[in-house]
């Protein structure tokens, strides 16, 4: 399926986690972001509009606070 399988993931999500990767995570974290998907790295990518978490207690802790706003709003933006 190449790209389209990364739409397809990212487009059936409210929040992505993205973990250590190459290209395949890049472009997911890529649509995230161009749909306005929250994305939350656990050591991923460094990249401007994602959402950085030190460890897992702390992505669950932003996972709780997204899905409870809704899409869209940053972690940022409740804190």
């Amino acid at each position: 399926m190449g790209l389209a399988r990364n739409v397809l993931v990212v487009k059936a999500a409210d929040v992505v986690v993205a973990l250590p990767g190459e290209m395949g995570t890049l472009s997911e974290i890529a649509y995230c972001l161009q749909f306005k998907i929250p994305v939350i790295s656990l050591g991923s990518w460094d990249i401007k509009g994602v959402i950085k978490a030190a460890n897992i207690e702390e992505v669950v802790k932003k996972l709780s606070v997204l899905l409870k706003k809704g899409k869209g709003e940053t972690v940022a933006q409740k804190e």
